[in-house]
């Protein structure tokens, strides 16, 4: 009997109401990946909602994303190796293995892979009546959902 519960597998919907991914083998696929022999990284969204994205992503030693802005908010969780956030007028900030990082809505920066590195981006978009620009006015911080 097969489990209705997806695997992170091939063939799963990354949309479903319940979705789990197998971060490891994700990654291990994004190594072996002809975009990542060609461009030094990869990546593989393993869960897409409206309002929230995750993404698997796998970079080779001295790859980089240069600078970049994006309209969400995001997260960073560092899985494997070593990366360096460079953020404008900020400096950078240097993430290990198991290390969360936060980038707000609208911040300028780059990613630098200083060793072979995983992670999982997590972006998170403002709930569409906000975005639209109804409703959130008068909420308290955590209560936006």
């Amino acid at each position: 009997m097969e489990s209705a519960i997806p695997t992170g597998r091939p063939g799963r919907g990354i949309d479903d109401l319940f979705v789990s991914t197998d971060v490891p083998y994700e990654l291990a696929r994004l190594r072996a990946s002809p975009e990542y022999a060609r461009e030094g990284h990869a990546g593989r969204t393993v869960t897409k909602y409206p309002e929230l994205r995750v993404v698997v992503e796998a970079m080779k030693a001295g790859a980089r994303l240069p600078m970049h802005e994006t309209e969400e908010e995001l997260t960073l969780q560092l899985v494997l190796g070593q990366l360096r956030v460079w953020m404008p007028f900020g400096g950078s900030f240097e993430l290990s293995e198991g290390s969360l990082a936060a980038v707000d809505a609208g911040r300028i920066h780059e990613l630098e892979a200083l060793e072979d590195c995983g992670f999982v981006l997590t972006l998170a978009w403002p709930p569409m009546a906000r975005r639209e620009g109804g409703g959130g006015e008068g909420q308290t911080e955590g209560s936006g959902i």
